[in-house]
């Protein structure tokens, strides 16, 4: 049987489970509510993930009572299922109902991808285990029914079913424990669930000293914490869940930071303690989606690709401190994250360095096989995205982004640009053939050169094929004023988009601070 989810081929739904039960050792599982923290189960090692009913339920607001249905909690499990390639085994409560019930979530938890399901010998609607007051268990026969129910509905042998026992937790003894183990093992049960709420652990202990039967445990040690899984292995468990320390530790966490927050009336106090973006968009796949993105994204003219040039390329005097180096770009990419703009290709440093102002040399690591628009910024220039989206619609071969107010006591860091739009009382008029740069570098210009061009397949081509050019015949650094000249040589034509605002030098660290502040409000707002 061959599955295929949204992240990763599986032989069957619980092949790799099965596989994890026959060799030696103890499998860890660690809860999780939603697929962000599947993927940080994977990440830092878990053998798979508990899809917790009391993670899930508390996350809406709600008590694990039974008031979610199968039509809630289902989802959740099946997009953790897609979103990691580790086992991810689903609690399902006591099942929804009665067999026929079963059956049918049998059949869904299947075709969604999970490698096992777990069901409770407790009454519809059940409590949450830990709750005190009502534990009601259903009749051995009834359950015994329930599991014969639910391997007769999977389609394929590897779907495993785990009997949960919850004699212990309704306070029905150690003989129960045991008798009810053993009815739901001759039932067809894959592996038992001894549950127990005691903060020690000598009561799971002695089960594991009275079963007899051939069939694997699974364990929760929510409440006798100090027993290692090592420990728990050396008396013949197979399976321990940490079910929900995933939502504790984040509550926890969340909490400190909000209190730190509007305490402090700003975030500088957290921001060391939190996860940066940057690791929220690793989460999230951005990486995997770009890769797929130049794959298979074809035929679609306004896709675009942003990619990072080294700082002082604009052609303007070098500053008196060097740029920021590889901050930068990563602040451009969080203002284009959810924006239709494209992915970001930072070919600024080397090795996290800053590199050198030679354009020419970093234009020749960017693949040529790109059939949308690619957006050129210099790595010392943080652009808004407005003008950007405009450079991305230009069906201009080569568009660019030049100034027309520089900031008042502030020498501009870009080369003079001249156009050929005529001024009427102040104001530039391009005409039909709209503004067209016709110089780089005058005494008389008309704006200054941002640091941004955007380029179409054909132009970028031309772009790339003149810095090879200077490579092979100039030995000194060659900048992105000087190639856009060598365009304009061959003839190219290089369309004008004037701005007064939109865009900020970032040539100091005091720059790159407000930069930072500036783009933290918009990522959260």
């Amino acid at each position: 049987m061959q599955l295929v989810n949204g992240s990763h081929s599986v032989r069957g739904v619980g092949t790799e489970l099965r596989a994890l039960f026959a060799q030696p050792g103890v499998i860890r599982l660690v809860g999780a509510h939603n697929p962000l923290g599947a993927r940080i189960a994977e990440r830092v090692g878990f053998d798979g993930v508990w899809s917790s009913g009391l993670e899930i339920s508390a996350s809406q607001g709600l008590p694990d009572t039974d008031l979610l249905t199968m039509s809630d909690l289902l989802p959740v499990a099946a997009s953790m299922a897609a979103a990691v390639n580790v086992p991810v085994v689903a609690d399902c409560d006591a099942g929804y109902g009665n067999a026929l019930n079963v059956m049918h979530m049998i059949r869904r938890y299947e075709a969604a991808g999970l490698a096992a399901v777990t069901i409770e010998d407790k009454a519809f609607p059940k409590v949450n285990s830990f709750i005190p007051g009502r534990q009601e268990l259903s009749p051995v026969d009834e359950f015994c029914g329930k599991i014969e129910a639910a391997k007769s509905a999977q389609r394929a042998a590897d779907l495993m079913v785990i009997a949960r026992i919850e004699a212990l937790i309704a306070e029905r003894g150690m003989d129960e424990a045991v008798r009810r183990g053993e009815a739901y093992a001759e039932a067809g049960a894959d592996a038992v669930l001894i549950h127990n709420k005691g903060n020690s652990p000598e009561p799971v202990l002695e089960f594991m000293r009275r079963w007899r039967v051939n069939l694997p445990v699974v364990v929760v040690p929510t409440t006798y914490h100090t027993i290692t899984a090592a420990e728990l292995g050396m008396a013949g468990v197979k399976m321990v869940i940490y079910a929900n320390h995933g939502l504790r530790a984040g509550i926890s966490a969340v909490s400190e930071v909000f209190d730190a927050i509007l305490r402090d009336g700003r975030t500088t106090g957290v921001e060391e303690r939190i996860a940066p973006l940057s690791t929220v968009f690793d989460l999230q796949g951005m990486a995997r989606l770009s890769e797929d993105e130049k794959r298979f994204v074809r035929g679609q003219g306004s896709r675009t690709r942003v990619v990072i040039v080294p700082g002082m390329a604009r052609g303007g005097p070098d500053p008196a401190e060097a740029p920021p180096g590889r901050a930068l770009p990563e602040l451009q990419a969080m203002v284009l994250q959810g924006s239709d703009l494209g992915h970001i290709v930072d070919v600024s440093s080397a090795d996290g360095r800053p590199a050198g102002p030679d354009t020419a040399a970093a234009v020749g690591e960017v693949p040529a096989d790109f059939r949308g628009r690619t957006v050129v910024i210099t790595n010392d220039v943080f652009v808004d995205v407005e003008p950007l989206r405009w450079l991305t619609t230009s069906t201009a071969d080569i568009a660019i982004l030049v100034g027309v107010t520089p900031p008042a006591g502030r020498p501009s860091g870009g080369v003079p640009v001249s156009l050929s739009a005529k001024a009427v009382r102040g104001r530039r008029l391009g005409g039909r053939g709209g503004c067209l740069v016709t110089g780089f570098g005058s005494q008389q210009a008309d704006a200054e050169f941002v640091g941004v061009v955007a380029f179409s397949p054909h132009g970028f081509t031309a772009f790339q094929e003149a810095a090879e050019k200077r490579r092979a015949f100039h030995d000194r650094p060659t900048r992105l004023a000087d190639l856009l000249r060598d365009l304009m040589g061959t003839g190219w034509a290089i369309r004008a988009m004037e701005i007064t605002g939109g865009w900020a030098e970032v040539r100091t660290p005091e720059d790159l601070r407000q930069v930072s502040a500036l783009v933290a409000e918009q990522v959260t707002a």
